[in-house]
């Protein structure tokens, strides 16, 4: 990287020019751009080893318009040949300073000779001429200068002549969501915007909104409190189940359908299949012996037998003829 220091310090502030490429190529129409990147967001590395470190563009784009327009001229000479005297005619002039994603952005208007020389690809790169503390933190935009030793090489240059960038993998292209026709600048804006989303991330991790998280004891006594009410629920369906059995034998003896004697029976039944069991209630006959009339029918059955009703009763109920008739006395 081409570093040329600037004799001088103002007011304890150091004056530095570092050329570097800006980021935006030429448009479609070969049309020098409006708008360049003089300052990538955060630490800039020289190829020589110094360092400066952009990490107040609100402070730079602030301070470096006071009331007058910027120039831009060609190999720094308006801080070389201006102070002897002699002429550094201006290739443009900034007359706006940005911010976009922590990188300082450049409104200019080109002069027509300076436009020329961007479109004629004479000169590819820009060089910003600016103002750091000892520390390396840029504090001010003084102005710029077209050259062609470029110091940053991570930015496509000035006349690139081409929209595109050809090299760019599909796969860096796909993770930083853009098309396939994306420029080297594109993919540096996408970055910062990465940058920045991480940034903000980070912090909500580290101070996560107490409004969207419950706290332990709170979710635990929840929880007690739900499964608690899911076995009252439980306990509830049981004991309906049970008194709707019990309800259903007790009436079907009550109506001489079934003996006594097999209440436990019938009750087994009626919790696991009710509605089988209260079918066969609906269907049952009353028991009881048969009555024989004067005049024919049924022949009177000696005591201590079964009818034949009873008896296909038994078979049905699975009681035994010998409890059967001990029910009926």
């Amino acid at each position: 990287m081409l570093l040329e220091a600037a004799p001088g310090t103002f007011a304890g502030m150091k004056l530095a020019t570092a050329s570097t490429t800006i980021l935006s190529s030429l448009g479609a129409d070969g049309k020098a751009p409006e708008w360049i990147m003089l300052f990538p967001a955060g630490l800039i590395s020289a190829q020589d080893g110094r360092q400066w470190v952009n990490d107040d563009p609100a402070q730079v784009a602030d301070k470096s318009l006071r009331g007058v327009d910027l120039p831009i001229d060609w190999e720094h000479a308006a801080d070389h040949k201006a102070p002897k005297g002699e002429q550094a005619p201006a290739a443009g002039w900034i007359d706006q300073v940005e911010v976009r994603d922590g990188a300082v952005w450049a409104h200019v208007t080109w002069t027509e000779a300076g436009r020329a020389s961007v479109e004629s690809k004479s000169y590819r790169y820009v060089s910003p001429s600016f103002l750091h503390d000892s520390g390396g933190h840029i504090r001010r935009l003084l102005g710029a200068g077209l050259v062609n030793r470029p110091a940053i090489t991570t930015l496509p240059a000035l006349a690139s002549g081409t929209t595109s960038d050809p090299d760019m993998e599909k796969a860096l292209l796909d993770a930083l969501g853009l098309a396939a026709g994306a420029t080297t600048a594109d993919a540096v804006i996408a970055i910062g915007k990465l940058r920045g989303d991480l940034q903000t991330a980070t912090a909500a991790v580290q101070q996560p909104d107490p409004t969207k998280f419950v706290p332990k004891a709170d979710l635990e006594l929840a929880l007690a409190r739900a499964s608690t009410a899911e076995t009252k629920l439980e306990d509830n369906a049981k004991a309906a189940a049970e008194a709707k059995a019990t309800a259903a034998v007790d009436a079907a003896i009550a109506a001489g359908k079934i003996a006594p004697v097999s209440k436990d029976h019938y009750l087994a039944l009626a919790r696991e299949r009710p509605a089988e069991v209260d079918a066969l209630f609906a269907t049952l006959p009353p028991l009881g012996l048969a009555q024989v009339s004067d005049k024919g029918g049924t022949p009177p059955v000696a005591t201590g037998q079964l009818t034949a009703e009873q008896k296909a009763l038994c078979a049905q109920t699975g009681v035994s003829e010998a409890d059967f008739l001990k029910a009926l006395g």
